[in-house]
């Protein structure tokens, strides 16, 4: 018997009423032949089946992680092509077709995404190998990717964050991206809880991928910049102001930029929040 045409994984962990919502940002697809797997990852409240019978549910003995749950999605998944939804996040009603959009010529397709307050930052448009830029700048959310299940790696469990962003450059070492101009995915602001997220994990996580992917980054200095820039803005929002400074000096080194620069300057002298946007890891 033969699969059906997407997966879509959704882990989560002890966020109820969000991932109900998720759900059912799933099942109001216009393409409507998938499987939705929900993997929670040991919440204190097991998740209820869903009725639907499209959506099945693995729950994990113990807690994991996000990684983890996304490889016992992948390696549950019957699909021809995967796709991804963190648990307090939405799809818009032809997100699968848009998928289908950018598969039609290439194994990877991503759509355009905006937040549920309307903002829209972070979008770019990636087109063919993109693997020598692909760390320039903000990763795409993995719930905006759907990619042919053939060719899917598995997640490195050792990023407890950032996992998507390292995942996003194996992915695209050998093979070709398509991006959809229009919206397919949804990220939620909201103040509650992000397990495992915290600027301080993201900070470690960063830290990791630059010592993981070493030689890339010694090969795609404007990566790495952006990278260490990143570490200064995370370290900022934490208040280590000697420890951002550190890392915006780096990024000069490698990469002069005047917004750096403009960091590293209010590193000197801080009195408030950095504004930029920190979507990626």
């Amino acid at each position: 018997m033969s699969g059906p045409l997407f997966s879509v994984m959704i882990p989560t962990y002890n966020r109820p009423g969000l991932l109900r919502l998720a759900v059912n940002s799933v099942l109001r697809q216009s393409v409507t032949d998938f499987e939705c797997i929900v993997v929670d990852d040991a919440g204190p409240t097991p998740v209820e089946p869903v009725s639907d019978g499209r959506v099945r549910v693995v729950r994990h003995a113990s807690n994991r992680g996000g990684p983890a749950a996304m490889n016992t999605g992948l390696r549950e998944a019957r699909g021809r092509y995967v796709a991804f939804l963190d648990d307090d996040d939405l799809y818009t009603a032809d997100r699968l077709a848009l998928a289908l959009e950018g598969l039609a010529s290439a194994p990877i397709a991503i759509c355009l995404r905006r937040g549920s307050d309307g903002t829209s930052g972070g979008n770019r448009l990636l087109n063919g190998l993109v693997h020598d830029h692909i760390l320039d700048g903000l990763t795409p959310n993995t719930g905006q990717v759907a990619v042919d299940r053939s060719i899917a790696p598995t997640f490195d469990e050792r990023f407890i964050a950032g996992y998507d962003v390292e995942w996003f450059l194996r992915l695209t070492e050998h093979y070709p991206v398509r991006t959809t101009t229009q919206v397919g995915f949804v990220y939620r602001v909201h103040d509650g809880i992000r397990h495992g997220n915290g600027a301080e994990t993201r900070v470690w996580a960063s830290r990791l991928l630059l010592q993981k992917h070493a030689q890339y980054f010694r090969r795609h200095p404007r990566a790495a910049a952006f990278r260490w820039k990143r570490i200064g803005l995370l370290s900022a929002r934490l208040g280590d102001h000697r420890v951002a400074r550190r890392a915006f000096v780096r990024s000069l080194r490698i990469r002069p930029e005047v917004r750096t620069a403009w960091h590293l300057a209010r590193s000197l002298r801080p009195s408030g929040r950095t504004k930029e946007a920190l979507g990626d890891g």
